[in-house]
């Protein structure tokens, strides 16, 4: 009689946990068999209207990816333009430097075997005299790079002038046209027949010699040892007019055009004095 109770009593306790378990379970699986059986699927209709806005997006937001890429890119490749083009300025004003130090350096050595050995240096044309009754250049040069009053001063196509007032650090040129310029010259042709030109501004010289120089049309006149400023031999300029004689003159006067365009002379050369 006791050990039928107990025996009892537990069958009864395992019926009630596996009751309990199927109350559990058999709900789940119910609501599992429904929701796969009744699984809401998207009409075709609704996925076919909803396909072009999806696609749309999707290469909108690719053109945008891009569109930020190629504007980084842009402005990556304008700041990279911007340091090259500096360089590029730093280079050519370097190489511009250099091209007009290399085209004194020739200018000196084509002066030396051409005009006079005596070279003191280069100078640059810094100011011209706006007077349209003078003729007269400013240049970089003065006492504290050497020069000395009446200094004569030259380029490769022929004489310029000579020096006339002095500062420590630049210098007057008396261009050869001025009114007060004087210059001793010669035929080149036949190295006679000394003379004297005269400056007659704004863009010509009047050469005076006596009557027995046969000085003719075209006649390249150079400088003379006459007055003693200039190197002999220095080119001066071309007779363009022979003027008519007359009958109390006592010396034969022409027209002369420079050699040089002192106007557009921007670098010289200054010759030691004599």
């Amino acid at each position: 009689m006791s050990l039928q109770g107990p025996r009892k009593f537990q069958k009864q306790g395992v019926r009630s946990v596996w009751g309990r378990a199927a109350l559990i379970y058999l709900p789940l699986l119910a609501l599992s068999m429904v929701a796969t059986r009744f699984q809401v699927v998207a009409p075709l209709a609704f996925s076919s209207g909803i396909q072009p806005v999806t696609r749309a997006f999707l290469v909108g937001t690719q053109n945008l990816t891009h569109a930020y890429t190629t504007l980084v890119e842009d402005r990556d490749l304008s700041r990279r333009y911007h340091e090259v083009s500096q360089q590029n300025d730093v280079l050519r004003q370097s190489n511009e430097l250099l091209q007009r130090e290399v085209a004194r350096l020739r200018q000196v050595t084509q002066i030396t075997a051409t005009q006079a050995p005596s070279v003191v240096g280069t100078a640059q044309v810094t100011a011209v005299d706006p007077s349209p009754l003078l003729s007269r250049l400013t240049i970089n040069r003065g006492t504290a790079q050497g020069l000395r009053d009446h200094m004569p001063v030259t380029v490769p196509a022929g004489l310029v002038g000579q020096v006339v007032q002095l500062s420590s650090g630049s210098a007057v040129v008396l261009s050869l046209v001025d009114p007060e310029s004087r210059v001793g010259v010669t035929l080149a042709r036949n190295k006679g027949g000394r003379g004297m030109a005269f400056g007659a501004p704004p863009d010509r010289m009047r050469a005076q010699f006596s009557l027995g120089v046969d000085v003719k049309l075209g006649d390249e006149l150079v400088t003379s040892s006459l007055g003693g400023v200039f190197p002999v031999g220095i080119k001066v300029g071309t007779v363009v007019q022979v003027l008519p004689l007359g009958p109390n003159d006592v010396s034969r006067t022409v027209i002369v055009r420079p050699a040089v365009d002192v106007n557009v002379v921007e670098d010289v050369t200054v010759l030691g004095g004599l």
